[in-house]
């Protein structure tokens, strides 16, 4: 074989391009891997988010109790979870259910205001009441465990201590009935 038939291999290309293609081609796959989604949350649960507000509300220094319902606008009833005991002021947790059942009762915060406490009153023999709003989409986490995990529950139930407390330190301050 001569020295040109050297030179040249399958389909009469010299082995210098083959190199070239063959090396393109490994850089293509070098790159970072694509981003990946979001992993799937869900919200704390209505009994364990309870717990936490009743345990925030005696750390405070505040009895709570449950089982409460106040009167809204529109004629809609909204099931506080926690309140004072003795006292016109308490959390209520709402879940994709409570929000399909209550409509528009419950206004939404206002623009710019989304990461202020919802606090909401009663109406009629209610209209002292005030009520913090927590909704159940604020307090989400990841089921993923080790360096997968985006959002843990120890964070959602952390936020959900952190604001409820700032909501029973506001009402001893500005002493709410």
């Amino acid at each position: 074989m001569s020295a040109k038939g050297l030179r040249k291999t399958a389909r009469g290309k010299p082995p210098v391009a083959w190199f070239r293609v063959g090396l393109s081609l490994a850089f293509l796959g070098c790159g970072s891997p694509p981003p990946h989604p979001p992993n799937p949350t869900r919200p704390l649960d209505e009994r364990r988010a309870v717990e936490i507000i009743l345990t925030a509300f005696r750390e405070e220094g505040d009895r709570g109790v449950t089982g409460r319902t106040i009167t809204l606008a529109g004629g809609k009833f909204l099931s506080v979870d926690v309140s004072g005991a003795g006292k016109r002021y308490g959390v209520a947790y709402v879940t994709a259910n409570d929000r399909r059942a209550l409509g528009l009762a419950v206004p939404a915060p206002q623009p710019g205001m989304e990461d202020a406490l919802h606090l909401i009153r009663g109406t009629q023999s209610d209209s002292d009441a005030r009520i913090l709003v927590l909704q159940d989409t604020d307090y989400l986490y990841d089921d993923q465990v080790g360096e997968e995990h985006e959002e843990t529950v120890v964070t959602a139930e952390g936020k959900l201590d952190r604001d409820v407390r700032d909501f029973i330190v506001r009402a001893h301050v500005e002493k709410w009935p």
